[in-house]
């Protein structure tokens, strides 16, 4: 039998009573049955809900509101905050007189490629046992519990080595068997697919060789003719420096008419697709409620919300600080095995091959991204070709008056992402993107083979490749708010790991 996923659930608040009690008298298909009957019901799983224990007015709620976001009723009601996650696998569990398991050791665990699949859609895992048979940990679903019911009775030996979980069980288990074979792909995915485009190599041969001959050729020149060599030299580099100007002057020209950032798109509601959200963290205890607070305020379907908090797996206090509050059924702490290169792209490429999400948007820890960011950049995408790849988000620096440095940071990001990449992106040419608010079509991103863990400004690598690979970027206009360094020890830090990932790029 094909079971198929469920998502995460959070805390209980109401409809308690059933838990202790949902173990019926009769066989569980028959009272499933039953009720429908009873109650003329046409739709299987109202009848199994029902059959569990919920009540009518409770189930009419969330009929209504997975009708409005195409899914699930037991969907809706796992990521309501009304029901916790291992309260009801359990009750379904007791209904069907299977056993309830809700951990399983990663030991029990055989690490198979295909155990990755059980990241996206965790609906069984095979649980082996040195002194006795194996057991299959399964995760039925409310529409087919009926059917599952009715197997069981008619196969009593079905069961024997059934076992009921919790789809975070399965995925943390699958997390962890799997941690080494993982972390080893996500080092070398790009450079075994790419070689030509990734980091791991500073220099290949021919770039060597020809920054010899230009060396070699300056050097000599400098000692034949040194006033002419040095004239020669400034007059290069200052053309070089003058057409970044005129590029930027012409960026601001169009700005001033008009003529840059893209229409907002009119919000529509109704039907919409599973998207990731992914944040990298790393020490960022201190930023974990404001980072939750945030993403809590996206305007979006938390049945329909895949949001991945990527840590290292020995930055324990974040990780504390992060289960400490309790987020939600869609949220998910990703812990990555330690392992070098200890870079953020690393962290998310880890996390990538998880994302179930047909859409997925990359933001920092300290980052507030507007409520409807994810609702605009997916109407984007919807009217675009596929071509399409990544939607960039402004950002906007909050604290510009904290000092000097921050001024001057909020000046350049005002320039950078209202003026420059949607001049870039209206004709066609490629985005060396913001290191956050991007937002990707995922199948597009796998493509591309992820980021670049040798690369360290992950974002401006990712555009160019994208665009060497025939897609393209754009740019949205709800913006994400984000604080600028303030002291010139921080921007320094930062500045020169920026320029460390161009010249790489």
């Amino acid at each position: 039998m094909h079971l198929q996923e469920y998502p995460l659930a959070s805390p209980p608040v109401q409809e308690r009573a059933w838990l202790d009690s949902a173990s019926p008298a009769g066989g569980p298909a028959d009272d499933i049955h039953d009720f429908a009957e009873e109650h003329s019901a046409e739709d299987p799983e109202l009848a199994a809900l029902a059959a569990l224990g919920f009540s009518k007015p409770l189930l009419a709620t969330f009929a209504e509101r997975a009708r409005r976001n195409g899914t699930s009723i037991e969907s809706e009601l796992l990521h309501s905050g009304q029901v916790e996650e291992a309260a009801y696998y359990g009750a379904v569990a007791r209904f069907l007189r299977l056993p309830f398991i809700d951990t399983i050791d990663p030991a029990s665990i055989a690490d198979i490629p295909a155990l990755d699949t059980q990241l996206q859609r965790p609906n069984q895992i095979r649980i082996s046992h040195r002194h006795r048979a194996p057991q299959v940990a399964v995760v039925p679903e409310a529409v087919r519990l009926a059917d599952f019911g009715a197997a069981l009775s008619a196969m009593p030996l079905l069961g024997r080595d059934l076992v009921i979980t919790t789809p975070s069980a399965i995925r943390q288990a699958a997390w962890q068997a799997g941690a080494g074979r993982r972390v080893r792909d996500t080092v070398n995915r790009l450079f075994d697919r790419f070689p030509a485009f990734s980091a791991r190599i500073v220099l290949i041969g021919n770039q060597g060789f020809h920054a010899g001959i230009g060396l070699a050729a300056l050097i000599s020149a400098l000692i034949v003719a040194p006033l002419a060599a040095l004239l020669l030299l400034h007059v290069l580099l200052s053309l070089v420096y003058f057409a970044s100007l005129l590029l930027r002057l012409a960026a601001l020209t169009q700005q001033r008419f008009g003529t840059v950032m893209p229409p907002a798109f009119r919000l529509q509601h109704g039907p919409l697709p599973c998207y990731t959200v992914m944040v990298a963290l790393y020490r960022e205890a201190a930023v974990a409620e404001q980072l939750i607070a945030s993403l809590r305020r996206l305007d979006w379907p938390h049945s329909l919300l895949d949001i991945k908090l990527v840590c290292e797996a020995d930055d324990r206090e974040t990780i504390a600080a992060l289960k400490a509050l309790s987020a939600g059924a869609h949220f998910e702490i990703v812990e990555v095995p330690p392992s070098e290169p200890r870079t953020k792209p690393k962290a998310l490429t880890y996390a990538l091959g998880a994302a179930r999400g047909e859409f997925l948007a990359i933001y920092d820890a300290e980052d507030r991204p507007h409520p409807q960011q994810l609702r605009e950049a997916y109407q984007r995408f919807r009217a675009s070709p596929r071509e399409l790849a990544c939607l960039q988000a402004p950002l906007i620096v909050t604290n510009g008056q904290d000092s000097w440095i921050s001024a001057l940071f909020s000046l350049e990001y005002a320039a950078l992402f209202r003026g420059l990449l949607p001049m870039l992106a209206n004709a066609g040419m490629p985005l060396p993107l913001g290191g956050t608010s991007n937002h990707f079509r995922t199948e597009a991103l796998h493509a591309a083979g992820g980021w670049d863990p040798f690369n360290v400004t992950e974002d401006a690598d990712l555009g160019l490749r994208l665009y060497r690979l025939g897609y393209r970027s754009g740019v949205i206009g709800r913006q994400t708010l984000e604080d600028a360094p303030t002291t010139m020890r921080v921007w320094m830090g930062q500045r020169s790991r920026w320029f460390k990932g161009w010249l790489q790029t």
